[in-house]
């Protein structure tokens, strides 16, 4: 088997300031691609960029909202003005807040499904026109373990991660006749500070406690966890993988 490469290749990372964007980020650029890193954050951005450079890869900061529908069909525009090709895009940018369905307040479900739903509906509006006309594409989403259980006090997550397990399912069967494969993860508890709303209230012995009861690899992930799958789900070894969704989360979903 030819080795794992993504040389020659353009990938286009959103939420890539920080936590598995920039893990991601950074692993896709090891691998050979060329990393745009997008971010809300442009100074976020430009620190992914800076670290790929100091690895001595290739990465390119960009500022976008992917709520904003203008705002990513220029990222994508650029890249492609730029580079001539889009090969990967890690639609990746999310929110999380927490709340039941008496506690969380409409802005919260709203603003919870604009990112999640709609941010990542648009980062893939955005990339296909490219895509196709290209007959080759790898998307991942980043769905999450939320998507697949149900879980008390966080239900617009839940409900948004459940609408992108089965977007990434209906954009696979789409799209496979243009040679586009669209696969998503599903990070469980990843130690980023992304929890905090659910588990930042936990001191340091009570989260080792609950980690320990419901994980059974007995500990958080980290970003650089969720990572080779990213590189994984866009390089050749997976091009006869489409529409699935891979839970990396320590063995959380097999209890």
């Amino acid at each position: 088997m030819t080795a794992l490469t993504l040389s020659g290749q353009v990938a286009l990372v959103t939420g890539a300031g920080h936590g598995i964007g920039r893990a991601s980020a950074l692993a896709l650029a090891e691998a050979g691609a060329l990393v745009v890193a997008s971010d809300m954050d442009f100074a976020r951005a430009g620190e992914t960029e800076q670290l790929i450079k100091d690895a001595g890869h290739k990465g390119v900061a960009a500022v976008a909202d992917v709520t904003d529908e203008k705002a990513m069909a220029a990222v994508v525009d650029d890249i492609v003005r730029a580079h001539g090709r889009l090969d990967v895009v890690h639609a990746n940018a999310g929110v999380l807040m927490a709340g039941t369905a008496l506690t969380q307040t409409l802005d919260e479900w709203d603003k919870t499904f604009r990112v999640n739903v709609r941010g990542t509906f648009l980062t893939v509006r955005a990339v296909l026109p490219q895509m196709i006309k290209q007959k080759s594409g790898a998307i991942i989403i980043t769905a999450s373990v939320s998507g697949l259980i149900g879980e008390p006090d966080l239900v617009a997550y839940n409900a948004s991660k459940g609408a992108l397990v089965n977007l990434t399912r209906q954009l696979a069967i789409e799209y496979a006749k243009d040679g586009i494969r669209v696969n998503g993860v599903c990070p469980g508890w990843i130690e980023t500070g992304f929890n905090d709303p659910v588990l930042g209230h936990l001191d340091t012995e009570e989260l080792d406690q609950l980690v320990g009861t419901q994980v059974p690899l007995g500990r958080q992930g980290t970003p650089e966890d969720i990572a080779p799958s990213v590189v994984f789900l866009a390089s050749d070894w997976a091009r006869y993988i489409t529409g699935q969704l891979l839970p990396i989360d320590g063995g959380l979903t097999s209890m």
